[in-house]
């Protein structure tokens, strides 16, 4: 039951990390960043340049968790894109519109914590 669970969690954090990114190139779902302080207008301006590159990472990362590929070492890469993603949206001061943000870090968590026997010789002293 429990891996059932794990396994269908993993592939729904793949399958929305693949819709969010496509989302952003094919616009299917309306998106926007609705209005937001200076900071984050200004951050968002920054790296505009990267996020296509983000987006191809996301689809990548996505689709190596749906196929159960390399999931613990994803797991710990996209842990700071969902924080990050996290801290934007609460940042945006938005909390309505946060909760895919809190979905996406909960699931993380979630899983990562599944995984930490894994983790254990990352920190081992030795």
């Amino acid at each position: 039951m429990k891996t059932q669970i794990v396994n269908g969690l993993r592939i729904f954090l793949g399958v929305f990390m693949i819709g969010y990114a496509l989302n952003q190139f094919l616009h299917v779902f309306p998106s926007g960043y609705g209005e937001m302080p200076e900071s984050a207008r200004t951050f968002i301006d920054g790296v505009a340049v990267y996020l296509p590159a983000l987006y191809v990472f996301e689809i990548l990362i996505g689709i190596l968790l749906i196929l159960n590929k390399w999931s613990a070492l994803i797991q710990i890469v996209i842990f700071p894109l969902s924080v990050a993603f996290l801290i934007f949206m609460f940042a945006n001061q938005d909390i309505s519109e946060t909760w895919p943000a809190l979905v996406v870090a909960a699931i993380n968590i979630f899983l990562i914590l599944n995984e930490r026997e894994k983790y254990k010789p990352l920190f081992k002293k030795d």
